[in-house]
């Protein structure tokens, strides 16, 4: 059996610019929350007038902890419910890291695939940073062409995954430092001739896999060809 994502249907998906339908607002409800907002800054400005406060770190950890748990653009709900909050907190590193040209939703994408039974996994998250200088080599090689990615076919793979799609024993795909990718309108031997190019100019060590319908980028820290 061959790869594929989980199906989401309609009402999973995250619309409206990232946010799930059921998550926003009614306009109905618009004027109780003005006034339900004006009551509680009418009651703060009382407490406090009577020398009564929330405490610091009770207020902070409430508020950081809401900002985590925030969706983000484009990152299916299905995702969240199967694999869990990791899901939105990966997604947030990678939009820290102010890509021009990947989204987080391209990125995630492969950590849903299964082949046959074997489901795919997110990496740990001590590898979560692993993937940063890969993505800003091929954030830079898609600036280069001027042409967009189509796909990332495979990224981080869990050990069990990689067994069942025939992954080598010590695949970079396993250390969260590789990303096999396909862009629109560019065949994968100019990918990875401009990845080439990148490698020669210093912005990167790592190895460039040309296959007949995706090429490899890693930054394993020397460079390799095949």
């Amino acid at each position: 059996m061959g790869e594929h994502i989980i199906n989401n249907t309609q009402d999973d998906l995250l619309i409206g610019g990232g946010v799930p339908q059921h998550l926003k607002p009614k306009p109905a409800h618009l004027s109780a929350v003005l006034s339900r907002r004006n009551f509680l800054t009418t009651t703060s400005a009382g407490l406090i007038g009577a020398g009564v406060m929330m405490s610091a770190p009770q207020s902070e950890g409430a508020f950081f902890g809401l900002m985590n748990d925030k969706p983000v653009p484009g990152i299916p709900h299905a995702w969240v419910q199967a694999k869990g909050s990791d899901v939105t907190r990966y997604a947030r590193y990678i939009l820290s890291l102010n890509l021009r040209n990947i989204t987080p939703r391209m990125v995630l994408a492969p950590h849903f695939k299964t082949r046959g039974r074997t489901h795919n996994s997110l990496p740990p998250k001590a590898y979560w940073k692993k993937m940063a200088a890969t993505l800003k080599v091929v954030d830079r090689m898609i600036t280069r062409m001027g042409a967009p990615l189509r796909e990332v076919t495979s990224a981080y793979r869990s050990p069990r995954y990689n067994r069942a799609v025939g992954g080598k024993s010590r695949s970079y795909h396993m250390q969260n430092l590789a990303l096999d990718l396909q862009f629109r309108g560019v065949s994968p031997y100019h990918a990875a001739y401009v990845a080439k190019q990148l490698r020669k100019q210093g912005a990167f060590k790592g190895g460039i896999g040309r296959y007949s319908s995706f090429v490899h980028i890693d930054t394993r820290g020397s460079n390799v060809d095949w």
